[in-house]
């Protein structure tokens, strides 16, 4: 009878033993998919953290340049309050100030940082917010109507107002704006020795047009600007959500 067992013993304990096999393969592949959903998370963290001082770079950046533009656009209405057919309530060191602070501005210039590399490489799948990867993908496409608003004001501001200014104001007298003046360290003390007749221009309909369109120019880069910031602040915001301590 005992022979008569072995058989039957020798088959369960080659059952058991496949099935000894096939627990530790499975814990194996577990073991392997756990130890590569870590190094997935890791490389998702890496990008994310990278992403997350990209972002903040640019919204340092934009904050400073949308000041210099509010300022810009301020300092317009102001001279256009004070330009008319018979103006005389200026002093000449305000209209030199006004116009300072009307040429002294930044356009914005997005840091890429990492997000060229991200969506050239293909890194992109690696986040798993669906939200942040399309926002992400976006990227370009967020500053194509800000960089034709910046090539118009760029263009009236220093091929149209600034040639007007040139035939009949002395640039001299101006304030050197700060932002050229750390660019080139030009910084002017001394004033023209030449007159300057301010009624010319502060009477002047034509100039009246051109500080018009130049307010205007910096009220559409403004909205452009806040609208790149919410998209900023947006992703900001879910990056630090995504954003393992």
């Amino acid at each position: 009878m005992a022979d008569d067992n072995r058989p039957l013993k020798y088959a369960r304990y080659a059952v058991g033993e496949i099935v000894l096999v096939v627990i530790g393969i499975l814990i194996a592949l577990q073991i392997n998919t756990w130890n590569n959903e870590q190094i997935e998370k890791r490389k998702e963290q890496s990008v994310l953290i990278g992403l997350h001082e990209t972002f903040t770079d640019n919204l340092d950046n934009l904050n400073n340049i949308i000041a210099m533009s509010t300022d810009a656009f301020d300092s317009s209405k102001k001279m256009l309050s004070l330009v008319r057919p018979n103006a005389s309530d200026y002093t000449i060191a305000e209209v030199d100030s006004l116009i300072s602070h009307m040429i002294n501005y930044s356009t914005y210039d997005p840091y890429t940082g990492s997000v060229d590399d991200i969506i050239n490489s293909g890194k992109l799948n690696i986040i798993q917010n669906n939200t942040l990867k399309v926002n992400i993908s976006n990227w370009s496409g967020m500053f194509n109507d800000a960089n034709k608003d910046i090539q118009i004001a760029n263009n009236h501001s220093f091929n149209v107002l600034m040639i007007y200014l040139n035939d009949k104001f002395n640039l001299k007298n101006i304030p050197t704006p700060k932002r050229v003046s750390e660019i080139t360290q030009l910084d002017i003390k001394a004033s023209s020795h030449f007159p300057a007749n301010y009624d010319v221009f502060m009477r002047d309909k034509e100039f009246e047009n051109l500080v018009v369109f130049h307010a205007l120019n910096f009220n559409y880069l403004i909205q452009e600007y806040l609208q790149i910031k919410d998209y900023l602040e947006e992703n900001l915001k879910l990056l630090e959500e995504e954003i393992q301590e």
